[in-house]
């Protein structure tokens, strides 16, 4: 308890100590782009302060968030695209500014290149949340990230703090999505402890979520896409400190180079393993979650037409399970006695390193050049039994991407880009199969069938990767249509995918209450990872995993602040990567550099994987919302439901009980390539219903309040029905393992995923506290989980200790209560300071 005092008000200290070294900080200011003449905002448009070269971004609803260095008077340039408009104003710290855009207004200047606005969004399944919405959101832990957990289409995956390493999107494969920063790929969102996400709060200007037919820029994700936009260059010199009860985050973002770019610098460091410890007992063995993880972000124009950006993020995760070796283990107090013996250890990390030229000869031209260099580490390894593996998985690549704009008319635009990769991949050890994909608890004690093998893998791989994409965008009035394609093409299996696209949109109605029609379809595609395809434990002739989206909506403007959305969808999933047992090559080559000049070849030599899997969703999503306004102390916040319905069907031949046994392997393998008897059943991740209510109220400069209510359909569960008898142990220490069992009956009611638990709900609340100096303020927060200490479950919970019985097995708990001595139950709860200047 002493060192983490010491460590987390030596942070304070130090942060204390530079103050000096600071300017005050900057003066910030709000206001609204409307354009009187025709009673609507100008949306997109560029807010320029001509004195510090910043340009400010209007939203939907015209507004916008700007700031200078001092109060004073400043030259405020509106820049459209028909034309300028320069106004003198006085600018002071909290004001308002309302800045009409009529025609008789505007002037353009001669000769002066005027920047184009940010790449224009469809509204076809996409839903945007700014920073100020989601910051504070209760229920996040501190992070914004966690925000759009909140948003239609979207389900956490329920874990350690209500949220694993991915979101469900649109019931989809939480691996299927992908996740950008600034358009760079992070490998995942949140570190293993479920709770922190790798990028720091203050860098994040927006969150788009992409959960349909997402635009053709956008590549390698059936599921969704989730863009997360960065802040732009600071006027003048920000610092944030953050610390709670598992973490300490810091940032510094400062103009740079005589004004004519800046420095953004973040990181993390986790240390949860620390803090729990001082708070509740330990498992003997059981080391927490370790992480950490830096941005940073270099910004330098070299004149008015060119600019350069460079950017390195990094995130790094370990955690590790040492169970003791026990003669005499005490199965009623010690949870790990079954796997007495056993270790696991997991280690994760990334990296991506970026240098961006943006190019801009002429209002109507851009395009963006980006050298990418992406590093990504796995290191496993396991020991149980049977389950015996150690794995170092190492893929990287470096690539060169363009992007370029084209808008020469009002009505019609283009975006094309490309893109060719270097790759390389580096994995060696053991790798582990299981022999029986279909059998939902293998046994690693069964000594007379084992479960698992292990295969030798010392492997190291080059290849290649490209792609293309094309994106038309025509408007005429109201109606907007978007025809795309891209064309993606990976070396290692020599498989390319073709995906057309389109989406269509049309506004009509009066300004403030326009009424939208929109719809979208197209094909997606998603990359097989390396080890499903390496030549030593997998199959290389597999192809990329495909998504056939559909989607039809209307949205309602109600006002300036209120809108409603309601969208149906249809997602068709085809070749997804399926465990197959029974897939093989008749002859191949031996590519290990010692024992292949024993033996060449190998014969009838398992690939473990195929394409044999499909799966289809479909459902609506409703979300009536109203936005936050800068600078205006009143409520805001949102409702969504989503309904939906998702199923799977691996493809691949079962054995059912009853079935005739077939002789030899060959004949299996044989049946599994023109018979396939698996049954369609419940996606593991599918729920039903998802209803979110969140509310946000700046009651004053001082105080803020937040409140967030969930509920979560349970997801499916396969029920245990029984045991194996108790016919093997733990040679460790001689505890009898009962292995649990489950039907394999297809038409009982207990196969496969045909089960669900009680609903999820969850009432979580936050309370903000602000000291505001002439340096900046510091923020206290007390954030509240779980009000009403319900027990929210998540599948079932079996004890391999004991036998099957109406108390074996039992809910599996969702953290999200605390038990302070031996009875007394709490909420969860989180306490932590932010001191910005």
């Amino acid at each position: 308890m002493k060192n983490l005092i010491k460590l987390n008000f030596l942070n304070i200290f130090i942060l204390f100590l530079v103050l000096g070294s600071f300017s005050l900080e900057a003066v910030e200011f709000q206001g609204k782009v409307w354009n009187e003449s025709q009673n609507k905002p100008e949306v997109g448009a560029g807010v320029l302060v001509f004195e510090t070269k910043r340009i400010f971004k209007t939203d939907t609803n015209g507004l916008f968030k700007g700031e200078v260095p001092e109060e004073g008077p400043y030259t405020i340039r509106i820049i459209l695209a028909t034309g300028m408009i320069e106004k003198k104003v006085r600018i002071e710290a909290g004001m308002f500014l309302n800045l009409n855009s009529s025609p008789q207004e505007r002037t353009t200047s001669k000769g002066a290149i005027q920047v184009m606005g940010e790449r224009e969004k469809t509204s076809v399944s996409r839903t945007s949340v700014g920073y100020e919405e989601i910051k504070r959101m209760p229920g996040t832990f501190g992070e914004a990230l966690r925000g759009i957990e909140t948003l239609p289409g979207i389900t956490p995956p329920l874990s350690f703090g209500g949220g694993a390493n991915s979101f469900i999107v649109r019931g989809a494969d939480p691996s299927w999505n992908t996740y950008l920063y600034d358009d760079l790929p992070i490998l995942y969102p949140f570190h293993t402890d479920g709770l922190t996400s790798v990028i720091h709060n203050d860098l994040i200007k927006s969150i788009d979520l992409y959960s349909g037919a997402y635009p053709a820029n956008y590549n390698n994700a059936t599921g969704g896409v989730i863009d997360i936009e960065t802040t732009s260059s600071p006027a003048k010199t920000k610092a944030a400190l953050q610390v709670t009860l598992w973490n300490t985050t810091s940032m510094v973002s400062t103009p740079a180079f005589g004004g004519k770019g800046s420095v953004s610098i973040a990181g993390k460091v986790g240390y949860l393993d620390k803090s729990i410890a001082l708070i509740a007992d330990v498992p003997e063995g059981v080391n927490l979650p370790k992480y950490t993880d830096s941005q940073v972000k270099v910004v330098y124009d070299l004149d008015p037409k060119n600019r350069l950006i460079f950017y390195n993020l990094t995130a790094g995760d370990s955690l590790s399970l040492n169970i003791p070796n026990k003669e005499n283990n005490d199965p009623t107090k010690d949870s790990f006695s079954a796997y007495a013996g056993g270790n696991l250890s997991i280690g994760q990390r990334f990296r991506t390193t970026a240098i961006r030229h943006i190019w801009t000869p002429i209002e109507t031209l851009s395009n963006r050049l980006t050298l990418i260099n992406y590093d990504t580490l796995a290191d496993n390894n396991i020991s149980v039994g049977s389950l015996v593996g150690k794995i170092y998985n190492r893929n990287a690549y470096t690539g060169l991407r363009q992007d370029l704009t084209w808008n020469p008319t009002n009505w019609f635009k283009a975006d094309l880009g490309s893109e060719f990769r270097m790759l390389s991949s580096r994995i060696f050890g053991t790798s582990v199969v299981q022999n029986d994909p279909s059998n939902p608890a293998p046994n690693p004690f069964d000594t007379l069938n084992p479960a698992f093998s292990s295969i030798p893998v010392n492997q190291g791989t080059g290849s290649n990767y490209y792609n293309a994409y094309l994106s038309l965008t025509f408007k005429w009035k109201g109606l907007v249509f978007t025809p795309g394609a891209r064309y993606d093409h990976l070396g290692a299996i020599n498989n390319g995918a073709l995906a057309p696209r389109a989406n269509l949109s049309y506004k009509f109605g009066k300004e403030g209450y326009k009424t939208g029609i929109i719809a979208g379809a197209g094909e997606f595609t998603h990359q097989p990872l390396a080890e499903y395809y390496n030549k030593d434990t997998g199959n290389p002739d597999l192809k990329f995993e495909k998504a056939r989206k559909y989607s039809l909506g209307l949205e309602q403007a109600i006002g300036p602040q209120w809108n409603v959305k309601v969208e149906g969808f249809g997602q068709e999933f085809r070749d997804i990567v399926v465990q197959d047992p029974y897939i093989y090559t008749p002859l191949s080559e031996n590519t290990d550099s010692v024992t292949k000049y024993i033996q060449p070849y190998y014969t009838d030599k398992k690939l473990n994987y195929s394409n044999k899997g499909t799966g289809w969703s479909r459902g609506y999503e409703v979300i009536l919302r109203k936005n936050h306004t800068p600078g205006v102390g009143e409520w805001f916040g949102w409702i969504s439901y989503t309904y939906s319905k998702s199923m799977r069907n691996e493809g691949v031949y079962q054995m059912y009980d009853g079935d005739p046994a077939l002789s030899n392997y060959k004949e299996i393998a044989l049946v599994n390539q023109y018979y396939t008897n698996s049954k369609e059943q419940a996606a593991p991740y599918s729920r039903t219903h998802v209803l979110n209510f969140v509310f946000g109220w700046k009651i004053s400069d001082k105080h803020q309040l937040g409140a967030r209510w969930t509920y979560l359909t349970s997801a499916p569960i396969i029920p245990i029905t029984g045991d194996d008898g108790g016919q093997f142990s733990n040679p460790a220490n001689g505890q009898t393992y009962w292995n649990e069992t489950y039907s394999n009956n297809p038409y009982s009611s207990t196969y496969g995923y045909s089960r669900r638990g009680k609903d999820y709900q969850r009432l979580d609340i936050r309370w903000d506290i602000f000291h505001r100096y002439d340096w900046g303020y510091v923020n206290w927060y007390l954030e509240i989980v779980n009000v009403y200490m319900r027990k929210n479950v998540s599948g079932e919970e079996y004890d391999n200790t004991k036998p099957y019985s109406r108390t074996n097995p039992k809910d599996s708990e969702v953290f999200g209560t605390l038990v302070v001595g031996s009875s007394t139950v709490i909420p969860f709860f989180n306490v932590g300071m932010e001191i910005r200047l």
